[in-house]
């Protein structure tokens, strides 16, 4: 697999979680009386932060390992486990 292809599963990967970060941040935000264009940036800075750090992560891991990292296995396989 190609680096460029790599990173841009590592994208794909880290996409819910930047998602759900800048969903959460929005709501957090929201609650606090602030304006709606303040609120929105800072939704989407947090996103877009986070999207690049776990995509990074991911692409590193690749890079290191030779095989791919996929953070949403890993958070779902961990999430199945800790059922008792």
């Amino acid at each position: 697999m190609s680096l460029s292809r790599s990173l841009l599963l590592a994208g794909f990967d880290a996409l819910p979680f930047a998602a759900l970060a800048s969903v959460a941040t929005y709501v957090f935000a929201r609650t606090a009386i602030h304006p709606s264009e303040i609120v929105g940036m800072l939704a989407g800075t947090v996103g877009v932060a986070v999207l690049l750090a776990l995509g990074t992560i991911s692409a590193n891991r690749y890079r290191a390992d030779g095989k791919p990292f996929y953070f949403t296995r890993a958070v779902v396989v961990e999430g199945l486990l800790s059922f008792p």
